[in-house]
């Protein structure tokens, strides 16, 4: 499993339970150390969270429908609304190297708390988008609270492994034990080949090493276990 950490989301009817957790568990640090939290904190008018918990929260505002999505929204443009928000998730480098940053810290086994000022019980259009976006591009259930859990798909890591590596968040080895052997981004491919290409003999194709070193690892095998660390109580 390459996502050892968690990910939820809270809302503000819901912000003693994020600062229990946030008094509860240790900032992150730069060491990245497991077992730590993270608030993200998308409200684009109030700092008090980063002023309260200077050392958990960074503003993730960047995570928020940019203008030109809202405003179709406003003009009762749903589906509008839905393509360009996701449009600027996928293709925005800046929000791609952000979120990028997030799925290396659930990989370190950090845990993630997204704040956002919506009520989730209104079935905010905006929130929805997100979370389905986590749940499509990278196999991620954001946790709503104790009926509504975390969860990952695993069928998913090769996915995000190549993601990590080509943008440098993760490195060769570590990369070797998640991509996915049948399924390899072009980028990833390109950069593997690179990285590989030095440790092969002449006229030796630099693949060879990955394909047994990917048949070494699945004879040996390996479990992670996913523990609990975000709690609603």
């Amino acid at each position: 499993m390459l996502l050892t950490g968690t990910m939820y989301i809270i809302d503000e009817p819901h912000i003693d339970v994020l600062k229990n957790n946030l008094m509860r568990m240790p900032p992150p640090g730069a060491a990245l150390n497991p077992n730590t939290v993270i608030c993200m904190d998308m409200d684009e008018t109030d700092n008090m969270l980063e002023v309260w918990f200077p050392e958990h929260c960074q503003k993730a505002t960047i995570l928020c429908p940019p203008p030109s999505a809202m405003y179709k929204e406003i003009d009762g443009d749903s589906e509008g609304f839905i393509n360009e928000y996701n449009d600027y998730l996928d293709y925005d480098s800046t929000v791609q190297e952000f979120i990028g940053s997030m799925l290396m810290y659930l990989s370190y086994g950090g845990n993630i708390i997204l704040y956002t000022p919506s009520h989730l019980e209104d079935d905010a259009l905006w929130t929805n988008t997100l979370l389905l976006y986590f749940f499509t591009r990278f196999g991620i259930t954001i946790g709503t609270g104790i009926d509504t859990p975390y969860a990952h798909d695993i069928r998913y890591d090769g996915h995000i492994a190549d993601i990590l590596y080509v943008n440098n968040y993760m490195n060769l080895s570590k990369y070797l034990a998640f991509s996915d052997p049948l399924s390899r981004s072009p980028e990833a491919d390109r950069k593997l080949r690179m990285e590989l290409a030095p440790m092969a003999g002449p006229g030796v194709d630099p693949m060879t090493i990955y394909y047994d070193a990917k048949n070494l690892m699945m004879a040996t095998g390996g479990v992670s276990l996913l523990k609990a660390a975000v709690t609603f109580g």
